[in-house]
C-alpha cells in the first residue's frame, strides 16, 4: 500500500485505482473485497457505529445497523475504510482482539486526530469533489438541492449540506438543532467570521418560530441579520429558511446572503 498521509489525497487515489463509478457508495463492498477486507453489516446491540478489526495481517470491517439509516451505514463503512487505507493503528485490545471502535459523526467539528482524518477520507470517497462541484454548479443552495444531491450520492442530508457549504464560494451557514439547541453547524469560507456561535436558536428568528410551532418554511425569507450574525453584512440582505423532522425535534436552518 502506498503511504499517503493526506486523507483527501488517499481517497482520490482509491477512487482512481479502484475505478469507482459515479455513485461511490455502491462500490464500498467492492473496494473492501479488492483489499481482502472482510465486512459485515449487522444490528449489534452495542452503541458503537463501526469497527475496524485487526487479526494478524487480516482486517475486517463491522458496520452496526442498529439505527435504520442506509446513508449513515454508507458513511460508517467509508469511515472505517478510511482507518484502513490511512494505516491507523488499533486503539483497543480486549480478549485478544485488536481494533478501532468508532461512534461516527458525519459532521464532526473536530479538525485533528484519526477520527477527523477518517471522516475527511469518507467525505471525499463518497462525494468526490470534482463530480460534486459539477452537480452543484450554478445552483442555489436550498433544501431541494441538498435533498437531490443526498439521493444522488446516497449520503445523509446533513453530510451533503456540509459538503455543499465546504465547497461553495457563496456566503452560507447551515445550522442543525434539536429541540432548539444547536447541535452542529458549518460556515462557508465566504461567511467566515459572521456566525454568532449560538448554543440555542435565537428567539427573534423565524427558525425559532417554526420549531416552536412545528412548521416547515416553504421559502427563504429576509431576516434581521443581527439576530444570527456577529456583524452586519454591508449592502446585503440575509435570508433564512428552516425545516424540521419534529418527531425527534431535529431541524435544519440555512442562512445565506
Amino acid at each position: 500500500m502506498i503511504a499517503i498521509a493526506d486523507p483527501v489525497a488517499k481517497a482520490k487515489q482509491v477512487l482512481s485505482d479502484k475505478k469507482v463509478g459515479d455513485i461511490p457508495a455502491l462500490s464500498l463492498g467492492a473496494i473492501a473485497d479488492s483489499e481482502g477486507v472482510k465486512y459485515k453489516q449487522k444490528d449489534y446491540p452495542d452503541k458503537w457505529d463501526g469497527m475496524l478489526v485487526f487479526k494478524g495481517d487480516q482486517r475486517g470491517i463491522l458496520v452496526n445497523t442498529r439505527i435504520d439509516n442506509t446513508a449513515r451505514h454508507n458513511f460508517t463503512f467509508a469511515h472505517e475504510l478510511g482507518h484502513y487505507f490511512l494505516n491507523h493503528p488499533p486503539s483497543f485490545s480486549k480478549d485478544g482482539q485488536l481494533g478501532i471502535k468508532c461512534n461516527v459523526s458525519e459532521t464532526s467539528m473536530e479538525h485533528k486526530g484519526r477520527e477527523a482524518e477518517a471522516n475527511r477520507f469518507a467525505v471525499e470517497l463518497l462525494m468526490p469533489q470534482d463530480r460534486f462541484l459539477l452537480l452543484m454548479l450554478g445552483a442555489e443552495i436550498d433544501f431541494a438541492l441538498i435533498a437531490g444531491l443526498a439521493i444522488e450520492f446516497m449520503v445523509s442530508k446533513q453530510a451533503c449540506s456540509y459538503r455543499l457549504v465546504e465547497l461553495t464560494q457563496k456566503p452560507c451557514i447551515v445550522v442543525f438543532s434539536k429541540h432548539g439547541k444547536v447541535t452542529s453547524y458549518k460556515v462557508s469560507r465566504a461567511a467566515k467570521g459572521f456566525w454568532g456561535g449560538h448554543a440555542s436558536l435565537p428567539g427573534e428568528t423565524v427558525a425559532h418560530e417554526m420549531i416552536i410551532n412545528k412548521k416547515q418554511q416553504s421559502n427563504f425569507v429576509e431576516c434581521d441579520s443581527p439576530n444570527w450574525l456577529l456583524r452586519t453584512v454591508p449592502e446585503q440582505k440575509v435570508y433564512e429558511c428552516t425545516r424540521g423532522s419534529y418527531v425527534d425535534g431535529s431541524a435544519m436552518t440555512i442562512l445565506k446572503w
